[in-house]
C-alpha cells in the first residue's frame, strides 16, 4: 500500500544530533509513513546510528552513498520515495510530535499541491524551547489564503519574506514528478532554484502557521564558516543564483518576471556582503567581480530598484566590482 508520506532525511556527519532527529521522525503517528535516510558518505558514526534505528523501525529505508552533497542525497531520496506526499528533514533538525499528521490532514482537506509549513530555530533541547512559544521563522505569510505558486512568489518578494526552505515544504509527489523537479548539484544554495521551479509548478498552495519544524542553529554549518574555501564556494554559488534567476525570469508574465528580477537585487546583496567581509583573496575577488560584471547583473539590479537607497547600493556595488576587478595581485 502506498504510504501517505515519504520523509526524506539527508545525513552527513550528524552523529551528535541523529538520535534526537531520528527519534522525532520515528515518533510521528497518525498516518502511514516511510522514512528514507540517505547517508552521504559520512566519516563519523552517522551510518551506524542510522542502521541502529533502522533495526528497530521497519518504516526506515537506508541509502548509503559516497559523498556527493546534500542535493545528490535529496535526489536519491526522491528517487526512492513512494509516498503520496513528500516532506524533508535535515539530519540535525527536529520535528514536533504530530507534525506530519497535521500537515497531511490540511493538505488533503485543501486538495493542495503544496503546503508551506512553519518552524522555529533552536540551539539545544527543541521540545523545551518549543514549549516556551518561540518566535516563528515565518511571520508574513497569507495564512488563511490559497494561492498559485506564482502568486505566492510575487507576494513574498513584495513583503520581503520569500522562504527558500525546502524543509518547510510539504509537497504532493505527483506534482514534483510531473515537473521533473530535482535539486541542482552545482550550487550550495540549492533551495533557491528548487523553490522557484516548485512555485511555478504549483496551482494550489496554502499555509500552516503553527511552528512545528525545529531548525538547529549549527555553528559548524557551511553558511556560518569563515574558511576561505567555503566562503569562495558560497560566493560562486550566489553568482549562479543571480544568473539562474535571470534565466528563469525570461518569458514569465510581467508580475513574476518583476519579482524574480527584484530577488536578483536581494541575492546579489548577499554576494556583495561576502565579497566585502568574507575571507576572500584579492585574486579571487577580482575573478568574482569580473564574472558579476560580465553577467550583466548590475544593470538588471538597477532596473529593479524601487527607492533611492537600493539605487545607491547598486551603484556602489557596480563601482566596487570595477575596482576589485583591477586588483589582481
Amino acid at each position: 500500500m502506498q504510504p501517505d508520506v515519504s520523509l526524506i532525511i539527508p545525513v552527513f556527519n550528524n552523529e551528535s544530533y541523529l538520535d534526537e532527529s531520528l527519534s522525532a521522525a520515528r515518533a510521528q503517528e497518525g498516518l502511514s509513513l516511510e522514512i528514507i535516510i540517505i547517508d552521504d558518505g559520512s566519516t563519523d558514526a552517522s551510518l551506524s546510528k542510522i542502521k541502529a534505528h533502522a533495526e528497530k523501525d521497519p518504516r526506515i529505508v537506508v541509502i548509503a552513498q559516497p559523498n556527493q552533497g546534500v542535493s545528490a542525497a535529496r535526489n536519491a531520496g526522491l528517487g526512492r520515495a513512494s509516498g503520496k506526499w513528500v516532506a524533508f528533514l535535515d539530519g540535525d533538525d527536529w520535528l514536533a510530535p504530530g507534525s506530519l499528521a497535521a500537515w497531511h490532514q490540511q493538505a488533503e482537506q485543501g486538495t493542495l499541491d503544496c503546503l508551506l509549513c512553519n518552524g522555529f530555530s533552536f540551539k539545544t533541547d527543541p521540545q523545551a524551547f518549543l514549549d516556551t512559544k518561540p518566535l516563528a521563522i515565518l511571520r508574513k505569510q497569507p495564512w488563511d489564503s490559497t494561492l498559485t505558486g506564482a502568486e505566492w512568489m510575487v507576494q513574498s518578494v513584495k513583503t520581503r519574506e520569500w522562504p527558500h526552505y525546502v524543509w518547510l515544504q510539504f509537497c504532493r509527489r505527483s506534482v514534483l514528478e510531473s515537473a521533473q523537479l530535482r535539486f541542482r548539484r552545482d550550487m550550495i544554495h540549492e533551495d533557491i532554484p528548487w523553490t522557484i521551479q516548485l512555485a511555478l509548478a504549483v496551482k494550489r498552495l496554502a499555509f500552516s502557521q503553527p511552528p512545528r519544524y525545529g531548525y538547529r542553529r549549527n555553528p559548524s554549518s557551511l553558511t556560518q564558516s569563515r574558511d576561505a574555501a567555503k566562503v569562495h564556494h558560497r560566493i560562486a554559488s550566489y553568482l549562479k543564483v543571480g544568473a539562474l534567476l535571470k534565466e528563469l525570469a525570461t518569458g514569465q508574465p510581467p508580475p513574476v518576471r518583476k519579482a524574480l528580477h527584484k530577488q536578483i537585487l536581494r541575492e546579489m546583496g548577499h554576494f556583495l556582503g561576502l565579497m566585502r567581509k568574507g575571507n576572500v583573496s584579492r585574486a579571487d575577488r577580482s575573478q568574482f567581480a569580473a564574472q558579476f560584471l560580465a553577467a550583466g547583473l548590475p544593470g538588471m539590479m538597477f532596473k529593479s530598484c524601487s527607492n533611492y537607497r537600493e539605487a545607491a547600493a547598486t551603484l556602489k556595488a557596480w563601482y566596487l566590482c570595477h575596482i576589485w576587478k583591477r586588483q589582481k595581485a
